[in-house]
Formats: structure tokens, sequence, C-alpha cells
């Protein structure tokens, strides 16, 4: 099989593919012998072979949509399914592509369905399965999927966890926060993310339930939203997808609070089995797009921790916890309380607090800085001794 992976790669050169070539490949696939379909898909560059075909003679696409989504879609794994869906849409994608898709999709049902969709949303580029369903098919087939992911979700919230996370002062200091260099990732959010990621999950280590929500545009062909993730991968982040705006949203506080709102109710459709929370800060709207959320469907909005980037006192800080936004000044406190909301144990935001303290130690601050967030970290460290001892009691 990777003569014939060898073969197919050869001769496939995007959109410089000879026809005679583009036949080959097409000829190649169809005379694959039976089971060994799947090993060719996970050895070849499949969007070049895709792409191979766009520029060929009339049929030789569709027939490839065919033949891997309809005739011998049962010799590929889930992982296989999900490459030949993710090539299938870059770039304008045909209705008959978009038909394929839709039919390979609702025939999965449970488990597989689940695990398929996840696969799809981290993808690594903005083809994820936000941009195929709302972007991508075409509004009828979109509703359609919708509506079997709604089937397939019933009324009953799985114990799995979504993280959607913004970006600009919660990951790093861009804009508000002053006690930190401008620039700076926060101590102890990586790890925080991380084990809300993998920590509730109902398969750890499972892609996709990361989300970074931000009103940042996704720009032509989703540059913007591939440049962010390109920003985000030296982290060290679970895999995850980024869903972005447009260059409309970012004139003013309200445009911005509509677009996430909207890319978390886009989440919530997609993802309606899982419940999730709401990583934001307290400098662009966050505190009122997770307060929104959490009215829209409580059962489903587990919270938002909000960090405190603009001086929040404690009157404040208490109307926000009454509508499910819970404020933190370091990642420490953002874990204590992820605690009291059951997604993390206390062993882990020990472990959150240990990082916090670590970064905070290497980090250039000014004296002033580093006293305030010194006295910001203690008191949030007290907060996971005291749930440490009521775990105890």
């Amino acid at each position: 099989m990777r003569a014939i992976a060898a073969q197919i790669s050869h001769l496939s050169r995007g959109i410089l593919t000879r026809p005679r070539d583009g036949r080959r490949i097409l000829e190649m696939l169809q005379e694959a012998p039976k089971g060994s379909l799947d090993e060719i898909i996970a050895t070849v560059d499949l969007p070049t072979v895709q792409a191979s075909m766009r520029r060929t003679a009339f049929g030789h696409r569709p027939q490839v949509v065919d033949l891997l989504l309809r005739e011998r879609i049962e010799e590929l794994s889930l992982e296989s399914v999900a490459e030949v869906i993710g090539a299938m849409h870059k770039g304008r994608t045909s209705r008959h592509a978009q038909e394929a898709i839709v039919e390979a999709l609702t025939a999965r049902t449970g488990q597989e369905f689940d695990t398929l969709k996840n696969l799809l949303n981290s993808t690594g580029d903005h083809h994820d399965l936000e941009h195929l369903v709302f972007e991508d098919l075409d509004e009828d087939l979109g509703e359609r999927l919708l509506e079997h992911i709604a089937e397939q979700a019933g009324d009953n919230h799985g114990s799995d966890l979504r993280v959607l996370s913004d970006i600009d002062d919660t990951v790093k200091c861009v804009i508000h926060d002053r006690r930190y260099p401008k620039g700076t990732i926060y101590p102890g959010v990586v790890s925080l993310l991380t084990k809300l990621d993998k920590g509730a999950a109902a398969e750890p280590n499972r892609p996709g339930d990361l989300t970074f929500v931000t009103a940042r545009p996704g720009g032509p062909q989703g540059l913007i939203e591939q440049y962010t993730r390109g920003k985000l991968s030296y982290l060290g982040l679970p895999p995850h997808s980024v869903m972005g705006g447009s260059f409309l949203n970012l004139h003013t506080r309200n445009a911005i609070a509509e677009r996430k709102l909207q890319n978390m109710d886009r989440d919530r459709r997609l993802f309606p089995e899982a419940r999730m929370v709401f990583v934001g800060d307290s400098g662009q709207a966050d505190g009122d797009v997770g307060a929104q959320m959490h009215e829209r469907d409580p059962d489903h909005i587990v919270g938002t921790l909000l960090h405190n980037v603009t001086e929040l006192d404690e009157a404040r800080r208490q109307e926000w916890a009454n509508k499910g936004v819970h404020v933190f000044d370091t990642y420490a406190g953002a874990a204590a309380h992820a605690v009291r909301l059951g997604l993390i144990r206390v062993d882990q935001a020990r472990e959150v607090a240990e990082d916090v303290r670590v970064g905070l130690r290497v980090l250039h601050l000014t004296p002033d800085q580093r006293s305030r967030l010194q006295d910001d970290l203690a008191a949030d460290e007290e907060q996971i001794e005291v749930l440490a001892a009521g775990a105890r009691s």
C-alpha cells in the first residue's frame, strides 16, 4: 500500500497536476485493494490530492468524493473520514461534495459521531467544524447537520467540558492590565486551561475541547485565525480551535460582545451534549457575554471565570458572582473557582498555584508590581487551602 501511496504523492502537484496524472490518481484509488484505502489516506497529503482533482477533466473530483465518502467509506477509520472531509471543504466546496459530507456525518450516531465531531474541530487550521457548518455548507445542509447534532445530544448534558477562552488580557497581557509587562503570557494560564481541558473531559486527552473565542477578524481564508493559532501553538496547549470575528466587529464594545456571544452560541449548537466554561477578562465585555450565556442556558454554561484587569471592587465582584461570573486576580484564584464549580480537583489547583509562583519569579516586574501580585497570589492560595480543608472535613 505504501507503493500506491508513494505513486499518488509523486503525481499530486495540486492545481499544477497534469490532466493525465489526475486521471491516474483516480484510477489508483479506484483500483486499490479492499481494505487498503485507510492506509493510503493516512499516508498521502490529502489536501494536495484533492487540489489535484480540481483542474483535471470534468468528473474526476466528484468521482473521488463518491469513492471516499459513499462507495468505500466503510473501509475508513474515523480519523481518515475526518481527513477526507477536512480536505474537501478547503476552498470552494461543490453542492455535490457538501451533500456527500452531510450524508457521511448524519450516518454516524452515538460515540462515533461525537468522536468525529471533535476530530473535525481539531484540524489545526480554520477549516474546523464551525467553519464547515456555518460558513461552508449551504444553509439547508447546515441546518440538517445541526438537527442531527441536536438529536444525538438528546436532553442530557454529559460530563464532558467545553473550555472557551478569550485571548487578549486573558492569555496574554495586551490592553488593560497594568500589573504585568505588555506581551506577558499570564503565569498559570496554560496550566489551568490544560487541566480544564484534560482533567474534566469524559475522554482525557481527546482533542477539540479547548476553543479560543475572540472578536479578532478571521480575514481572507482565515489568515488571521491561522496566525492566532500559530502564536498560541508554542505555549504547549492541548489541541484547540479558534473562533474569530470580522473586521466590522472591532469598533465598539457592544459589537465585540455580540461577536463573542455569537461564537459561544455557535459552539453550544455544535456541542449541546457538553457543558461549557468561559474564561475571559473584565476589559472587553466578557463578563456581560458570560452572564448572558449563563442566563440563557444555566445547565449548559457552568460559569465564567473573569480575569480582573480593571480593578473591580468587592461589590462589583459579588454582582458578577450572582450572574454566574466569578472574578479572579491570578490563575491560582481561577483554579480555586474551578474547584468550587467541580471542574478540577484541589491537588490540580495547587499545581496551578505553583505554576503561577514559578512564573512570577522569572518575570521582570517593578517592585510595586511584584508586591501586588505576590499579595494576590497569597490570597488565592489561601482560598485553595480553605477548599482543601473543607474537602477533608
